[in-house]
């Protein structure tokens, strides 16, 4: 059976220093993201086609949520991927990247599939 870890958040904090804090919290070695719930603001992505998304002021819902959590020697390593849609959708089309950065607007919900590193490597 597949352990999950829900990491929630309220409105105007840091998504990646949330989510550092959780798996240093909870000693995880290695997690996936399962899904995600809410919106993001005043984020930062580089996106799929690498161009720089910066300081974008308005609330975008999660579409979906990819990437990893993983434990090294400095500390915990987050990468997530976001794709999002604009809150008042319209004609905006998504946008998707890496996050560098980012805040919750809202309730925000993203919940991560643990791993042990000792299962994964024989």
């Amino acid at each position: 059976m597949e352990k999950r870890l829900v990491v929630s958040f309220s409105d105007g904090e840091d998504i990646l220093e949330g989510l550092k804090d959780a798996a240093k919290e909870h000693d995880v070695d290695f997690a996936s993201f399962h899904s995600a719930d809410g919106c993001l603001k005043n984020f930062q992505l580089i996106s799929d086609s690498y161009a720089d998304l910066s300081e974008v002021p308005e609330d975008y819902l999660i579409d979906k949520i990819s990437g990893r959590v993983l434990k090294g020697k400095d500390g915990h390593n987050v990468k997530v991927h976001f794709t999002l849609v604009k809150k008042a959708a319209g004609k905006t089309l998504p946008v998707s990247g890496e996050l560098r950065k980012g805040l919750a607007s809202g309730d925000v919900t993203l919940i991560l599939t643990l791993s042990d590193m000792k299962n994964i490597i024989h």
